[in-house]
């Protein structure tokens, strides 16, 4: 091959060791070239995705184990391309990658305030969760950027709960810090997304500007019959409430796992068990759905109205 080509290829590698979590060297593979055209495809689809407000919000509730009411709801991307929906676990990254996270992620907050605004204000014990990535984080007026778009919309802050994961502790970055904070004194609430799966210090967690805590779908996942012994759960969720934090365990998909988290006292639950996330126009009959499905659980009457 000829010098040009020669450095191509080297410099197709050298984007592949950095994906991989830079820090080493890769072999340069011919899959390699192909992983880089679709990866630079799905961005540019996603550009013009954004562009052309084609990126569409999905909803799914979250149950209260206490009360058995469904209490919240979290507001999801969702990206259909040429009539397939694209896993999130594709886009966003791509979106983190490109920067276009920022302007997804005001999207999703500003649809989910105007469009869940209804249904918030005939009760001030609900909530709408919204994901944030350390890349919107990081622009230094996202707290007021927040606030603002509740305030336009009419939306009480308490209500707003703000769902991150740990990875934007790993740095110890003091802004990203009081950015959090600042909202927590306007009533914003904060999750720490996806629990479990991180590498920070569980010393940690007790500074942390956090409010509840997700456990991942992979702890969960570990109840098949509902008679094992997980003292993992035990003691996250121990854990969790020793720090005064509420405990969320999200992806639920049988009445095993629901019972076993229940009996560990986990205080809200999300998963398909109850509804997958559904567009606006199909919100009420997901919440109807998933308050069965909770009072069936606890052996409660159906509820006849939300």
């Amino acid at each position: 091959m000829d010098a040009s080509e020669l450095l191509r290829r080297a410099d197709v590698a050298m984007y592949a060791a950095k994906t991989a979590g830079k820090n080493r060297y890769m072999r340069f593979q011919p899959e390699m070239m192909k992983a880089l055209v679709d990866r630079n495809d799905l961005e540019a689809g996603l550009r013009l995705a954004v562009d052309s407000g084609q990126i569409a919000v999905h909803y799914q509730p979250i149950v209260c184990a206490g009360s058995g009411t469904v209490t919240k709801v979290e507001a999801l991307a969702r990206w259909i391309r040429d009539g397939a929906l694209v896993p999130p676990s594709q886009f966003i990254p791509a979106a983190e990658r490109s920067g276009l996270i920022v302007e997804i992620g005001t999207e999703v907050l500003l649809r989910g305030c105007t469009e869940l605004k209804p249904w918030l204000e005939e009760d001030s014990s609900r909530s709408l969760a919204v994901n944030v990535s350390g890349v919107q984080l990081q622009h230094g007026d996202f707290a007021e950027l927040v606030l603002a778009v509740t305030e336009s919309c009419g939306v009480d802050p308490r209500q707003l709960v703000l769902e991150v994961t740990e990875s934007v502790f790993f740095e110890d970055d003091c802004h990203i810090i009081q950015q959090l904070m600042s909202l927590r004194t306007a009533g914003v609430r904060v999750a720490l997304d996806d629990f479990g799966t991180g590498f920070s210090s569980l010393g940690r967690l007790q500074d942390l500007p956090v409010d509840t805590l997700k456990i991942d779908r992979s702890f969960v996942s570990m109840i098949n019959t509902g008679t094992e012994q997980l003292p993992i759960l035990n003691a996250m969720i121990g854990m969790a409430h020793g720090l005064g934090l509420t405990v969320t365990a999200e992806g639920v998909e049988t009445a095993a796992q629901a019972d076993y988290l229940m009996n560990l006292d986990c205080d809200s639950l999300q998963g398909f068990l109850f509804s997958n996330p559904q567009p606006e126009a199909a919100l009420q009959p997901a919440l109807d759905r998933a308050a069965r499905a909770i009072a069936a659980l606890r052996g409660d009457r159906v509820p006849g109205n939300l």
